[in-house]
């Protein structure tokens, strides 16, 4: 998607678009610079210009306008379970390791039913106020297939 914001203004006088100049309309494709002497603001922009017209050509090219990109998967987790924990654990707050448990599997100690972590939400974050691990139950109980969730406690 091209650019809508006209940059050929202060501070950045970005004049790669201008015909007279050069540019995209006239197949410019290389700033030089002049040895010995210090390198322009104006030239820097003129070169992040070119390689973003030339990344939009290829972009524009190989993919249509709202194509997937690999790997693009969807994914749709039908019943989405939430699991509301406490603050602390053994006596060390939970909070300090909150990022660590998304993609772990955990298993329910008494329901011994194992789920993976997808998302981690602060009791700040949390409407009730709770630490919220929103999971995906994966496997159910080895002696006790009826048992699909987490017991409390």
């Amino acid at each position: 998607m091209s650019q809508e914001i006209n940059l050929n203004v202060a501070p950045y006088f970005d004049d790669y678009n201008q015909p007279v100049i050069g540019g995209k309309d006239n197949n410019y494709y290389k700033v030089l610079f002049k040895p010995g002497y210090p390198v322009q603001a104006r030239e820097l922009t003129t070169l992040q210009s070119i390689l973003q017209n030339q990344v939009e050509q290829f972009g524009n090219h190989f993919f249509k306008e709202g194509a997937k990109v690999i790997p693009g998967n969807l994914t749709y987790i039908q019943n989405f379970y939430a699991v509301e924990v406490e603050s602390n654990f053994l006596g060390i707050p939970v909070s300090l390791y909150l990022d660590n448990l998304v993609g772990l599997q955990i298993r329910g100690e008494t329901s011994g039913v194992v789920a993976i972590v997808k998302k981690v939400i602060t009791s700040d974050e949390s409407e009730r106020g709770n630490i919220t691990l929103y999971v995906d139950y994966y496997q159910s109980n080895q002696n006790n297939l009826s048992s699909r969730d987490f017991e409390d406690g």
